[in-house]
């Protein structure tokens, strides 16, 4: 029983898929966040870090259909870059030397983006079930 459940907590794609569903939501948690309030993202874009507009559209699309990548570990290797290079701006932009507590979210989503794009989804994703193995 003890080998069972020792192999049970050895499976790499299990643990990508964990990273993946956490890391994807919380992306597609924010970018519907600012879906829902646009106008005052759109505001806070422009105004407070001086981006162009269209900037705000821009990320928010990027972290909903990132974020939902991310889940389903389609193109998951991409989706972890853009996302991860979303985040490396995030920080840049607001203030990097106000310290560690107000880029402690950014910095961890940035690493685990980065994770995925270089690790890869692993075998529990959407596109595995439409493979065929010959």
């Amino acid at each position: 029983m003890l080998r069972s459940i020792s192999r049970f907590w050895y499976r790499r794609s299990l643990g990508l898929l964990l990273i993946r569903i956490g890391t994807g939501s919380v992306f597609f948690a924010h970018g519907l966040m600012k879906l829902q309030n646009m106008a005052g993202t759109e505001a806070f874009f422009t105004n407070k870090l001086h981006l162009p507009p269209g900037t705000a559209a821009l990320v928010m699309f990027l972290e909903l259909v990132g974020g939902v990548m991310l889940i389903a570990g389609v193109g998951a290797r991409v989706a972890g870059a853009v996302l991860g290079f979303v985040m490396l701006a995030a920080i840049y932009l607001t203030d990097v030397g106000s310290g560690w507590p107000a880029h402690e979210l950014e910095f961890l989503l940035m690493v685990l983006a980065f994770g995925i794009a270089l690790g890869g989804a692993g075998k529990l994703r959407l596109a595995h079930l439409f493979e065929h193995d010959e």
